[in-house]
């Protein structure tokens, strides 16, 4: 898929493309780091989408972005941004919390399922029966990779699973209200609006909850955790969405989340076991080859864009 997009003279995109998934492939690792410091789930996604909200506000200031709201309700926006990143954000960082690296982010690689599960379910949209045998491929990675883990326990950890399952409906479901926005917003005026009410949202939760504020949690932190915190703000909570969204336009959408999807889900299981020393085998190459094989084949299959799904 890249060679087709490399052929075409499209080098600048594939890099973004890898870019992009090297990044949220990473962010399951920063997170484990930031909460490993002492700093809760809250805190730090009250920090996270400050950074990554100032970012933004920066580069709309200096028009390396452009939004325009004039004559537009940005009531449904917001609805959307409750989705995500407020409601989703919370279950992902408190799931990653609970889980490894590894799992999460194979956890969270289903999504683009979901996306076509719940469009079967609550809108009635129809998928092919190979879809249907890939879901369930896909599935069987997931769980291929987590029951044959060192030190396995379902027991223990179904309250983590139960958790990141959450994240990924709530994002299933935000692929669905977003292209219904999209029909109002550009994809810039989106993610603008996604990382103001971020700030807003947790910034509120946090005070609410009692918790510290958000600056004053990197004063005592060390350099390892600053740069973590500040990685998810700028480039995981930020810069991605940008670039993501810049994708979705000169590419293939169904070619540009699959792709994103394999690649973030493959350099998060790496991260976990190179960084964060998470359990490695033949079952973990088995079960990420599976994961992958059937998120691209659902993809392929259905060919519709399994992040941004349209109506």
């Amino acid at each position: 898929m890249v060679t087709k997009y490399l052929n075409q003279g499209r080098l600048k995109v594939a890099l973004l493309v890898f870019t992009c998934a090297c990044f949220w492939g990473l962010s399951f690792y920063a997170t484990k780091v930031a909460l490993a410091a002492g700093i809760n789930e809250i805190e730090l996604l009250s920090i996270r989408w400050s950074i990554g909200a100032i970012t933004f506000v920066l580069m709309t200031l200096t028009r390396v972005v452009k939004v325009d709201f004039k004559g537009k309700s940005i009531r449904r926006a917001i609805y959307v941004a409750m989705l995500q990143p407020c409601f989703y954000s919370i279950f992902e960082t408190w799931g990653i919390g609970l889980l490894t690296t590894s799992e999460s982010s194979l956890f969270i690689a289903t999504i683009p399922l979901m996306v076509l599960i719940t469009g079967k379910v609550f809108f009635k949209k129809n998928f092919s029966r190979r879809t249907g045998i890939s879901i369930i491929i896909a599935l069987l990675g997931v769980s291929t990779c987590i029951v044959f883990a060192d030190g396995f326990s379902f027991k223990g950890k179904f309250f983590g699973y139960l958790i990141i399952s959450v994240a990924v409906l709530l994002g299933a479901l935000y692929c669905h209200a977003s292209a219904h926005a999209s029909e109002t917003f550009s994809a810039m005026e989106m993610t603008f609006v996604m990382t103001v009410s971020g700030a807003a949202f947790f910034n509120a939760a946090n005070l609410a909850m009692g918790g510290r504020f958000a600056w004053a949690l990197l004063a005592d932190a060390d350099f390892k955790v600053i740069l973590a915190v500040i990685f998810l703000g700028i480039c995981c909570s930020c810069i991605c969405y940008i670039i993501f969204n810049y994708v979705l336009s000169v590419m293939n959408p169904a070619s540009a989340s699959n792709l994103i999807s394999n690649s973030t889900t493959a350099i998060g299981v790496i991260s976990g076991i190179v960084l964060a020393g998470d359990s490695f085998g033949l079952y973990t190459i088995i079960g990420l080859l599976m994961t992958i094989g059937g998120i691209w084949l659902a993809s392929i299959d259905e060919n519709i864009d399994t992040t941004q799904v349209t109506k």
